[in-house]
């Protein structure tokens, strides 16, 4: 899958799953630009394609600004659409592992442009781009309470809000997606099946960094939503944490303060809850790492980090992280199918928590 062109907006493509959009989205799509998205499922599969947003400038015959979706293996083509012919259902079910995806704009006044996913027929479940609790209450009934629907890669850029945390669960109106890769449930990369649950609402929905995405803090819902691994069967909590059985550290940090006082920021201040300072490395170091010791193997699905906010202002912004089975031969973690080490998004400030979850997860000993 690829894309080529001067109006191609927010874009992830993968062979199972995708997500793009048009320049700008959603805000109006630029004058005299194109972009062209060539989608390729694996063989044996169709692609499924679902309109989240077709919104250009209408014109007679969509002549001007507009969409136009291309099977070349039954040559046949959707479309063109604009404002004024767009698409008769949300979900377009075509009998083509391949379809180019054109977008032409001219000279224009308005207009958000498009938003467009897929999947391919091999991923059960409904299949939604910019999901939102009242769409699938249209889908499924009202009485719905237990549900899966298939995630596209990519809903981590899209627009639109997400209220909660992984650990109380999410506001009926946040972007369902997104707020699937905050939890942690999916990764922004390859999407998912997800399965949740519609649940009465709390009072007040806590703001959280986790995994790349900035929830807000939110207000009284009649209901929430809540990410399971299986119907009736809630996700593991991040508060079983795994025991440490040892830390280490490349160096750590001997402290003496204006008062002559020594403060040791040793690797054992390392664990999450400590009172007072925390490990630091030695401030010359530019290597520095952390090692955790689980004591045996262990199936890691996350971490969380924080910051020392005792007497400093002290946070790691990015890190990576390896693992090892023996402590001698270490392994980068990359995710599923990356090439490169991935690179994790810390803390913004020293009192925070967040929260990245490993997917798939990490069975080792040692961590760095």
């Amino acid at each position: 899958a690829l894309s080529t062109g001067d109006g191609c907006g927010h874009t992830l493509l993968t062979p199972h799953s995708g997500t793009l959009s048009s320049r700008n989205y959603p805000g109006t799509y630029p004058n005299h630009t194109a972009c062209r998205w060539r989608l390729q499922a694996p063989p044996g599969t169709s692609l499924l394609l679902a309109f989240g947003d077709v919104d250009l400038e209408p014109s007679e015959h969509c002549a001007r600004s507009f969409l136009l979706l291309a099977d070349s293996q039954a040559g046949t083509a959707y479309g063109p659409y604009c404002r004024n012919a767009v698409p008769a259902t949300p979900l377009l079910v075509t009998n083509s592992s391949s379809v180019t995806v054109l977008f032409n704009s001219t000279s224009h006044r308005s207009g958000r442009g498009l938003l467009l996913s897929y999947a391919t027929s091999q991923h059960p479940g409904t299949h939604y781009s910019q999901e939102h609790i009242r769409g699938l209450e249209q889908a499924l009934g009202p009485l719905a309470v237990c549900f899966s629907v298939y995630c596209p890669a990519g809903c981590k850029g899209i627009d639109g809000d997400i209220w909660g945390n992984p650990s109380q669960g999410y506001r009926d109106t946040s972007v369902l997606c997104k707020a699937a890769v905050h939890a942690g449930v999916i990764a922004d990369e390859l999407g998912g099946q997800v399965t949740l649950s519609r649940q009465k609402g709390i009072t007040v929905y806590d703001s959280a960094f986790a995994n790349g995405l900035h929830s807000k803090r939110g207000s009284l819902s009649e209901k929430r939503l809540l990410f399971h691994r299986a119907c009736h069967l809630p996700l593991p909590a991040c508060g079983d944490m795994l025991e440490v059985a040892a830390f280490n550290a490349s160096s750590w940090w001997h402290e003496v303060d204006v008062l002559g006082q020594d403060r040791a920021w040793v690797a054992e201040r390392a664990a999450l809850g400590t009172d007072g300072h925390s490990w630091a490395a030695e401030p010359s170091s530019e290597t520095a790492w952390l090692e955790l010791d689980l004591g045996t193997r262990r199936n890691i699905t996350g971490i969380i980090t924080k910051g020392s906010s005792e007497h400093h202002d002290y946070y790691v912004r990015s890190y990576r992280v390896s693992s090892s089975r023996d402590g001698k031969n270490w392994k980068p973690y990359r995710g599923s199918g990356a090439q490169e080490d991935k690179v994790f998004e810390g803390n913004s400030d020293s009192h925070g928590e967040v929260f990245n979850a490993f997917i798939p997860p990490i069975a080792a000993r040692y961590i760095r």
